[in-house]
């Protein structure tokens, strides 16, 4: 599938408009070029990422998880079983935890990151 250009086929659409006499313009000397278009939609895209709120993690019996009320996916916060040595990692409804952390801090941080990524490549940046 490909992604749907709307920067051209807006940029398309005003100049056609303003070719064909049917567009009523007050500068007739600026028109915005596709690339204008593309980069205001392109900063759109990732100020959203940018100011998304972060996962709230909340204690329930299976411990901390975050529901994030975009993606069908829960985020989960593991303890190790060393009491020793407690490390903590992150992960998500259907994956087991790939990497551990020394401080429960840097294992909500990383899920943060990991959220933040999986809305970029859904907004395709």
């Amino acid at each position: 599938m490909t992604q749907k250009d709307l920067a051209e086929e807006y940029a398309n659409e005003r100049l056609q408009g303003r070719l064909s006499g049917n567009e009523i313009s007050f500068s007739d000397n600026k028109v915005f070029t596709e690339d204008d278009i593309r980069a205001a939609f392109n900063a759109g895209r990732e100020s959203v990422v940018e100011n998304i709120p972060k996962l709230l993690f909340k204690e329930t019996r299976e411990g901390l998880i975050a529901d994030n009320g975009i993606f069908e996916i829960i985020y989960h916060i593991y303890k190790s079983a060393s009491v020793d040595e407690p490390r903590y990692a992150f992960a998500t409804t259907y994956e087991t935890p790939i990497q551990w952390y020394d401080t429960l801090e840097e294992a909500i941080d990383a899920a943060n990151e990991d959220y933040k990524e999986r809305i970029k490549q859904a907004l395709g940046l």
